[in-house]
């Protein structure tokens, strides 16, 4: 594995598109430009789809906990009707 810190900034690749890697001496501002965007949102959307896996599996535990109330008082008002 190739040590980051030590490359020249040019050399390091800045985005990997379409299983192309592009350096900074491969772009122009515009394209470094929005390889940067790109990379930020790259980012961004990783963090939102693990909040939102985050959300369905608490959104199914609050769901389970409400069907185990349910039958719990259910179960309860069957034994007051005996």
């Amino acid at each position: 594995m190739e040590n980051v810190e030590t490359k020249k900034p040019e050399d390091q690749v800045i985005i990997t598109f379409n299983d192309k890697e592009y350096r900074a001496s491969d772009l122009n501002e515009d394209q470094m430009a929005i390889a940067a965007k790109l990379n930020v949102v790259g980012r961004k959307l990783s963090r939102l789809q693990e909040a939102y896996d985050d959300y369905v599996i608490t959104s199914e535990y609050k769901n389970l906990c409400i069907q185990s109330f349910d039958r719990a008082i259910n179960a309860e008002a069957e034994v007051v009707e005996e």
